[in-house]
Formats: structure tokens, C-alpha cells, sequence
């Protein structure tokens, strides 16, 4: 008896430890909460997505309005339209060091300066048309998706809303259906996973204008 419970004692610990997944808010991912979402991409027109309300215009390279970003990498902007808005989103990528004279949350500002950051900008709503937007999100490392660990930050002057990371819809130590969840106060609110088959989920709780500005940045994530 000793000598099998030594053998199968340590094979159940395993066992959990590698089936183990994200614990995430499951009252956000439900049918009623997901927006139909599809890619238009055919030969001869270029790239569009479409997500509930709203549809996205084509990709432009580069920036439509100068930023504080001295040197961007591979910027592009487009346009969200839809709900009454038509919102400028510009998407580009420059080094954390870029971010050192901004008060960035300690996940992002404990970065090595060579990081690699996505930065985008989001214009106002109409309703809003002062309250610029900023969303800045690392890569998330494999085992952060594990657990739901915190990556970036969709902001304005006085709102924060958390970005994070998981893989509960795919496989454990893995980076396969990466989600991304916009937490407001602690609570999800909207989460997309990006790639050929996009989900989108977008909470009642967020309200209509929050909305918007996660529809603007879930188009960014689609994107990408």
C-alpha cells in the first residue's frame, strides 16, 4: 500500500497543477454578452471587421495626428464607426523607455527600458469629444495567462479601466485563444480574443458611452 500511494500521491499533484486554468469572472461570457463578430478580407478589398454595433474602416499606415511618440513602429490608424460615433483609433508600437515621464500602474512601470509596448490612441465620443483616450498593453508571458495577470491600461484623465490576459479558452501554459478583459473597478466588463476566429464580449454594465471607447479598443486588438 505505501509503495502505491508513494507512486500515485505524487502523479494527482501533477495532475492539478497542469490542469489547472484562469480564474476569471464567468458572468461576462455569455451568449447574450457576445457580439457577432466577422472579418472582411477579400482579394481585391482590404481588411474591415465588424462586431455589433459598429465596423471598422480600412487600415492606414502611420499616424493620422502627431503624438509624443518620437519614433513608432509599425503604426497604422482607421476609423470606428457605428452607434452615432466615427472615432480615429491609431495603433503603434515604441519601446517602454518611451513611457518613463508618465505615471504608468507598477506592472507596466517596472518594464525594462527596451520593452516592447502597443500604444494606442482613441479620439473622444461625440457626446465626450475633450476625453481622449490611452491604452498601452505588453505581451503577456505564457504563464501570466495562467492566471489572468494584469498587461496594460485603457485610460483618460479620470478613468482607468485594467487589461488583462488569460488562456481559458485554450490549453494551460499556453499562448493559444489569448483573451484580453477590460476590468472596470474590479469587475469585467468587455473581452475580445483576437485572431482568424474572433469573440468579442461586451458587458450592459459598462454603460453606453464606456462602450464606445472598448468597442474603439477592441477594433485595436482585432487588428493586431
Amino acid at each position: 500500500m505505501k509503495q502505491l500511494l508513494a507512486v500515485f500521491i505524487p502523479l494527482l499533484l501533477w495532475s492539478c497543477t497542469t490542469t489547472k486554468k484562469a480564474q476569471t469572472t464567468s458572468s461576462l461570457y455569455t451568449n447574450d454578452q457576445e457580439w457577432a463578430t466577422k472579418i472582411k478580407d477579400g482579394w481585391l478589398t482590404a481588411k474591415t471587421i465588424s462586431f455589433g454595433l459598429y465596423s471598422t474602416t480600412s487600415r492606414k499606415n502611420g499616424v493620422a495626428e502627431a503624438t509624443f511618440i518620437k519614433d513608432p513602429k509599425n503604426a497604422f490608424n482607421f476609423y470606428l464607426n457605428g452607434n452615432g460615433e466615427h472615432l480615429l483609433v491609431q495603433t503603434m508600437n515604441a519601446s517602454a523607455i518611451s513611457f518613463s515621464n508618465r505615471n504608468l500602474p507598477g506592472w507596466l512601470n517596472s518594464l525594462p527600458g527596451s520593452t516592447d509596448l502597443r500604444y494606442v490612441l482613441i479620439n473622444g465620443t461625440k457626446n465626450e469629444p475633450l476625453k481622449r483616450w490611452e491604452m498601452i498593453v505588453k505581451a503577456p508571458h505564457y504563464l501570466e495567462l495562467n492566471d489572468n495577470k494584469p498587461v496594460g491600461i485603457l485610460r483618460c484623465t479620470d478613468t482607468d479601466i485594467r487589461i488583462t490576459a488569460h488562456n481559458r479558452f485554450g490549453k494551460v501554459n499556453s499562448y493559444e485563444n489569448i483573451c484580453y478583459e477590460f476590468q472596470y473597478r474590479g469587475q469585467p466588463v468587455a473581452a475580445v480574443i483576437p485572431g482568424d476566429k474572433p469573440r468579442v464580449w461586451v458587458s450592459p454594465d459598462a454603460g453606453t458611452e464606456m462602450s464606445k471607447t472598448l468597442a474603439a479598443a477592441i477594433a485595436a486588438f482585432l487588428f493586431q
